[in-house]
């Protein structure tokens, strides 16, 4: 019995260290969204940002701001003193080869974003095609190269389908080019015959990254995982559940994603929370679990709901959101299946050592703790964890 104990506190504490080292957080990338619409002779932006990402843009950090509480005026003020020095050296623009300033012409906020508006005037677009390059290092320096930002580009004189680019620190830089005569996009200087396919697989080629990334960083849909596949099960009963968890949470990504279906957003994060504790208990008291397949696709649902406040953020343009869902569940998928597949073989391999129910319990305690403090910090709105 003293051997068994050794060996539980043993594993508790190696799993508990590996988790604890892993640097990524639950639904908390620094992902932000800008619109662009392309005029005859200017260009308008708008550049989304939450409420908890805004102040780490460098300068606004080390001005103490209080922004809580501050003034319309005051605002402006951040705008003209830190704002426009900013986009100057993070945000470059060209057309036809020649470099445009940028305006900052105000600041907005709401309950979750703040929006800043700029504009690009006297734009010389020619009739054969201008390309139109841009460069943009936003936040990057200040999330250590994790800011991702959704582009949606719009032609502001013609109908059709939104130009979508994910800027991000591997890929800070867009270039096309569109004609005058038809306002057609075109996706590079020597243009496309179809700018609808080349924008649809354009949307393929940016979500399904996406996808894999909100998953591999999204540490409670792992922990929620690992806590179902910990204990012993036959591999038919592994599959089962893995597929019933993904049948679910396609199922509520695509009703959230496109509006049909919402729930809270702070209820969901919650409910997933208590889904993981939920789990890890059953695995500590429960000798043998039956059904799991049912549990996993109930909380599937739930933690459907969770990706798609992810990727409510970077939809924007009608034209593409079935194919923007679609991809970014899709690249979910991905993720999930190359979390199985490293899971699986570092299971086996600890089965070597350790007895199975000893392997349960020493992953599933720090499984609980770890859904329980997200559990009270999304209840209380606390910050506990430092990851």
């Amino acid at each position: 019995m003293l051997t068994l104990f050794r060996k539980l506190f043993l594993f508790v504490i190696t799993s508990s260290l590996f988790l604890m080292a892993v640097p990524v957080s639950a639904h908390n990338l620094p992902m932000g969204c800008s619109f662009w619409a392309f005029g005859k002779n200017d260009i308008v932006i708008a550049m989304d940002f939450k409420t908890d990402l805004f102040p780490e843009i460098k300068g606004i950090k080390e001005g103490h701001y209080n922004l809580d509480s501050i003034s319309d005026e005051q605002l402006q003020q951040i705008g003209t003193d830190v704002i426009q020095p900013y986009i100057n050296e993070k945000l470059v623009i060209t057309v036809g080869g020649k470099a445009y300033p940028v305006r900052v012409n105000k600041i907005t906020k709401n309950i979750n974003n703040y929006t800043i508006w700029l504009s690009v005037d006297h734009v010389s677009f020619n009739n054969t095609g201008s390309p139109v390059k841009i460069v943009y290092s936003l936040l990057f320096e200040e999330t250590h190269d994790e800011h991702i930002n959704l582009a949606s580009g719009y032609l502001s004189d013609a109908r059709g389908d939104a130009l979508q680019k994910v800027f991000d620190y591997s890929s800070p830089a867009m270039q096309m080019s569109f004609e005058n005569k038809t306002r057609v996009w075109q996706f590079s200087v020597k243009g496309s015959a179809d700018a609808h396919e080349g924008n649809i697989w354009t949307t393929i080629r940016e979500f399904i990254p996406l996808g894999i990334e909100h998953i591999l960083t999204g540490y409670d849909h792992i922990a929620f995982l690992l806590a179902l596949i910990v204990i012993w099960l036959p591999f038919k009963e592994i599959l089962k559940i893995i597929t019933a968890f993904t049948v679910a949470h396609s199922i509520t990504l695509l009703l959230a994603a496109t509006q049909i279906v919402s729930l809270d957003a702070r209820f969901v994060e919650c409910v997933i929370a208590l889904s993981i504790c939920y789990v890890a208990v059953e695995n500590l008291f429960k000798k043998k679990v039956h059904y799991r397949w049912l549990i996993t696709f109930g909380f599937g649902l739930v933690h459907g709901f969770g990706f798609a406040s992810a990727l409510q953020e970077l939809i924007v343009g009608k034209s593409n959101l079935l194919v923007s869902v679609v991809s970014f569940n899709a690249g979910v998928e991905i993720g999930q299946l190359m979390i199985v597949c490293v899971m699986l073989p570092v299971l086996h391999l600890l089965k070597k050592v350790f007895e199975f129910r000893t392997i349960t319990a020493g992953a599933s305690v720090p499984i609980f703790l770890l859904g329980f403090t997200w559990f009270i910090e999304r209840v209380f709105d606390l910050k506990l964890l430092w990851f």
